[in-house]
């Protein structure tokens, strides 16, 4: 299986508490993305200001597309791709 992780960070002025809708939506396009089988898996921070997300078995340009829409982007101030392509010997 190979993975590619994205490293999601909202920006600083933005207060999660204020945008219940758009966690909302975002709740209901990570579970569209679970039911297709593109998710491994789902990491939030604990200060809750970004996440991990691992993808399964995708190209680099689906995972683009795939967290380009989602419903969080705009309020994103960084999106970083990392271990792309790895096959992990182990269960993450």
């Amino acid at each position: 299986m190979n993975i590619t992780a994205v490293i999601i960070t909202i920006k600083d002025e933005v207060n999660v508490d204020d945008i219940p809708e758009v966690l909302q939506q975002e709740r209901a396009i990570i579970q569209e993305y679970n039911a297709k089988g593109y998710m491994y898996d789902l990491l939030l921070r604990p200060n809750r200001n970004g996440a991990l997300l691992l993808f399964k078995d995708l190209e680099d340009d689906k995972v683009q597309e795939l967290v380009n829409a989602l419903p969080l982007f705009p309020y994103l101030k960084t999106v970083e791709t990392c271990c792309q392509k790895h096959s992990p010997p182990f269960a993450l």
